[in-house]
């Protein structure tokens, strides 16, 4: 039977607002994978203290969570490919490569990146005609509000990097690890898109959706909480572009 895209892309949109609603905390972005890992954790009792009993999270929080998988594997995906390539720009031979992916030879990892490139290039094109409009309209709205802030962007990463360490539990986070690891590589100089999204990342590990936000320690704890609170005002900003966007595409739609 064939897929009912228009369908499709309605029971996507329905599942995004319910989880934006549910566990956005007022975000209008929600990493794919951060979404689905929140859920599991409030279903599960993840996060509940000792004694408690887990939430009880309806089944259409999970059911919603399932739309966002193919996006969340072939995001992974497309990390990964994008993981090697860096390696190699690098001078990284294919069997390092290989022994990185713990894989038994430089073949199996050219076919392993040749793979995930061809799957990067079919889930674009799979896509129905609506979800790329759409997902071309978001990206122009994420490029273009990138530029128009990019100084004071770069000046609050810069301010969040340099009091990194009054988070010591970041370094135990491998995603905030990793997130801080690239916004030090993209202060100086990289791509402003690259720079927001690895923002976006650390940002939702300072304020998680169902905890209050981290709070520094040490000697710059009170700087720490000024860079932190001027990165989350920073990405509320944007979520309130986006949603602006997203409202202004579908008024021009209905």
């Amino acid at each position: 039977m064939a897929i009912d895209h228009a369908k499709r892309q309605r029971m996507k949109d329905a599942a995004e607002e319910l989880l934006r609603q549910r566990y956005g905390a007022g975000r209008n972005y929600m990493d794919p994978l951060q979404a689905m890992k929140d859920v599991r954790a409030k279903a599960f009792g993840y996060q509940a203290r000792q004694g408690e009993e887990a939430p009880d999270v309806p089944v259409e929080d999970l059911l919603a969570a399932l739309t966002l998988v193919e996006e969340a594997r072939a995001r992974l995906d497309a990390l990964e490919q994008d993981l090697i390539r860096g390696a190699r720009n690098r001078a990284a031979s294919w069997q390092k490569v290989a022994d990185a992916l713990g894989m038994a030879n430089r073949q199996a990892a050219e076919a392993r990146s040749t793979r995930l490139e061809r799957a990067a290039q079919s889930h674009s094109r799979d896509r129905d005609v609506p979800t790329q409009r759409r997902n071309r309209a978001r990206q122009r709205t994420l490029e273009t509000w990138c530029r128009t802030h990019d100084a004071r962007v770069r000046i609050v990463c810069e301010r969040l990097v340099d009091v990194a360490a009054a988070w010591p539990q970041l370094t135990e986070d491998a995603a905030a690890a990793y997130a801080l690891h690239a916004l030090v590589g993209q202060v100086a100089a990289g791509d402003g898109v690259k720079r927001v999204e690895y923002l976006e990342m650390l940002g939702s590990r300072l304020a998680p959706y169902d905890r209050p936000p981290l709070e520094p320690t040490g000697e710059r704890a009170v700087e720490a909480a000024q860079a932190r609170d001027a990165a989350l005002e920073l990405l509320a900003e944007l979520s309130a572009a986006r949603l602006a966007a997203d409202e202004a595409r579908l008024s021009t739609t209905r």
